[in-house]
């Protein structure tokens, strides 16, 4: 299992699991807004065995899926404001935690992409990552 290439503050504090899954995807997001899609995609779990699940079918695979976001926002400026709004959040255990969300990418004000998110997020070697997610 790999570690994710950045680790942040929040990904390594001693807060309730809860607390810093939702500190983690806001890490995640905060770099999504800055056009940085290599950190955005350091909250995902860097094994062959990561799962992306969408509209289009699975993908199985931390490169795969980083591959489409590279080809699918080639140009950094398409892509957007991203913001969220919790929906459900569960720990599993003190390392695994179910979080559901809805969410929205915004560009000059219109709404490009948005739906419902549910992830799986594991404490991976003292590390938060989304091992699973799946976006409908």
């Amino acid at each position: 299992m790999s570690e994710p290439k950045f680790k942040t503050p929040e990904m390594t504090t001693n807060k309730n699991p809860l607390t810093e899954v939702q500190e983690a995807l806001e890490g995640q997001i905060n770099a999504w807004n800055k056009g940085d899609l290599e950190k955005a995609m350091t909250y995902y779990w860097n094994s062959e065995e990561m799962l992306w699940i969408s509209k289009t079918g699975i993908e199985k695979g931390y490169q795969e899926v980083l591959n489409g976001f590279l080809n699918d926002f080639e140009d950094r400026s398409q892509m957007g404001v991203y913001s969220y709004q919790p929906l459900h959040m569960e720990e599993l255990t003190p390392e695994v935690v179910y979080f559901v969300f809805s969410w929205k990418i915004e560009q000059a004000g219109k709404k490009l992409m948005g739906c419902i998110s549910s992830q799986l997020w594991k404490k991976l070697n003292g590390t938060w990552v989304i091992t699973a997610e799946h976006a409908s």
